[in-house]
This record gives C-alpha cells, structure tokens and sequence, in this order.
C-alpha cells in the first residue's frame, strides 16, 4: 500500500512539474508579422516566439494568415511587427464581412485592438 501511495505521489508530482513547463494556451495570440501597403499581415493563434519565425516557416506550419486592410492611417502609422493584436473585420448592414480570394486572405478591419502579453 505504501508503495502505491509513493507511486501515486511521485507521478502527481511529475505531472505538474511537467504541466509548467509546457506553453500555457493564455500566451498565444495574434501578431503582425509585417505591414506594408496599408495592411497589416497577422498570424493567428501563435505565440511570441512563433511571431518571430518568416512567413514560410508560419505557412509550412499551417499558421492561420490573414490580411487585414486598415483604413485608418494613424492606426496603421502606429501599428508595430511583434505587435500582439485582436482584429475585427468590418461588417455591413447585414453583420456579414468580405473576404478577398487571396492567398493569404484579405479582409477590411473593422476594429484594432492591441493585447499586452
């Protein structure tokens, strides 16, 4: 009895140590990757690590990329690569939004919000 008391401890005690060092799912996010012609590139659900690799490492790891058109140039001029970001895409009437056939995809953003890590 006793030793599956100490087993049990032993493997609970593992299971934490081993719990933190894993990446926690709260550190991932959305980044800008890079910016040029008023838009911003973001990949999405990644961590800040990841928002440091090129786009062909985010795209051979099936990393989510969209581009996001933002109208506003003061935000745009203000917006930083590394940047941790949720974007909303603008919408008409009719709460739907377009998405431009591209590779990556190009939507217009319709809210910017910045996320401190």
């Amino acid at each position: 009895m006793k030793k599956l008391v100490m087993g049990l401890a032993f493997a609970l005690i593992l299971c934490m140590l081993s719990g933190c060092n894993a990446p926690s799912e709260a550190a991932k996010g959305n980044y800008i990757i890079s910016k040029e012609d008023e838009r911003i590139l973001v990949a999405k659900n990644i961590s800040r690590k990841e928002s440091e690799s090129n786009f062909s490492a985010l795209k051979k790891n099936n990393v989510e990329l969209i581009y996001y058109i933002v109208e506003n140039s003061q935000l745009y001029n203000e917006l930083r690569v590394g940047e941790k970001v949720n974007v909303t895409p603008k919408t008409n009437e009719n709460g739907a939004y377009v998405v431009m056939q591209s590779d990556p995809p190009q939507i217009v953003a319709g809210k910017i919000e910045r996320v401190e890590d």
